[in-house]
């Protein structure tokens, strides 16, 4: 395994570092990455970000907003929370075993004493509440597996900065984001900040790893993470994308997680579509939203889209006709 030392605290550099060094510097090697950013709100690949964030609060307080290529839900980040990256070069593993990548960092929290596990999708939770969420992108040179910790969190800046949908407060009976989430801090009194808990991680990890070595990243490696975070992680289209406009909206909950479907529907054809929520995939729902446009707004013909696309790989365990019956409103 290869460990990439790094300061920076910018978030758009930071998650453009993610995907040069899995995508541009020929590493052969599981690589790991940490990083601590600023405050800001990570928005997830497939979310409407301005349904995510409180926007007045957000925009007051001068706080980055940021998306990324993975999947999941929306998170803050701040000086008191702890990403991690797992970057695997292997482009075969289509779909991470969240178990899997998890464990070495669950096992470190163990180590230090932290009762910690993992839980449901996706989460580390410490005595039933949540310190780590975790997602992952996969591309034609392998994955991002990444997870933050947190640490010393301001928990009221998080509570305030997010916007939880309706649905979702009501689904889980949740009244507030503090109530589902706790620091570490508390579990780890002898240890005084981020940077202390990153290094207790890293001696952990390195002690169940034979080959573990530092690799630094070059000062071109550097600009090339500088020219995509500008063009990318910088850029509002990305960060905001567009709301589209729509006459029929359904959404549900699968085990892969929430999909919300948006379409414009005339003449019963499908004229425009869009898929946010904070389900994983391998694939790009955009594509596969091309399509489905013109086609009649009926069970049928969108299941015979949804067969050719092959759609398991885009929503993981439903089947197409699941899928039509899902877009039309129907109860399987």
């Amino acid at each position: 395994m290869i460990w990439i030392p790094n300061e920076n605290t910018d978030p758009a550099f930071n998650l453009a570092a993610e995907e040069v060094i899995l995508s541009s510097l020929n590493i052969k090697e599981e690589t790991l990455f940490f990083y601590i950013n600023e405050p800001s709100i990570i928005i997830g690949r497939h979310q409407n970000t301005r349904e995510e964030i409180n926007a007045e609060f957000v925009g007051e307080q001068r706080i980055r907003i940021v998306r990324r290529l993975s999947g999941g839900g929306a998170v803050y980040h701040d000086f008191g929370n702890l990403c991690y990256s797992f970057i695997y070069p292997f482009p075969d593993r289509l779909t991470p075993d969240f178990a899997l990548f998890t464990a070495p960092i669950v096992q470190a929290l163990q180590n230090l004493g932290v009762p910690a596990e993992l839980s449901g999708r996706n989460d580390i939770l410490v005595a039933g509440a949540k310190i780590s969420g975790n997602a992952y992108y996969h591309n034609r040179f392998g994955s991002v597996c990444h997870g933050t910790l947190l640490f010393d969190s301001d928990m009221g800046m998080l509570e305030r900065a997010l916007r939880p949908k309706p649905e979702k407060i009501e689904r889980k009976g949740v009244r507030s984001v503090r109530s589902r989430v706790t620091n570490l801090k508390d579990y780890l009194p002898d240890i005084k900040d981020v940077k202390e808990l990153r290094q207790a991680i890293l001696y952990s990890i390195s002690r169940t790893q034979p080959d573990f070595k530092e690799f630094r990243l070059a000062e071109n490696d550097i600009l090339k993470i500088e020219s995509l975070a500008e063009s990318r992680y910088r850029s509002d289209r990305w960060n905001f994308g567009k709301s589209p406009k729509y006459n029929y909206r359904v959404c549900r909950q699968f085990s892969f997680g929430e999909v919300d479907a948006r379409l414009w529907v005339e003449d019963n054809r499908i004229r425009e579509i869009r898929f946010f929520g904070d389900f994983f995939s391998s694939e790009d729902p955009d594509s596969f939203s091309e399509k489905l446009i013109g086609i009649p707004f009926e069970s049928q013909a969108i299941a015979q889209v949804a067969q050719q696309s092959d759609i398991e790989k885009l929503f993981p365990g439903i089947s197409a006709f699941e899928f039509a019956d899902f877009l039309t409103g129907k109860r399987s």
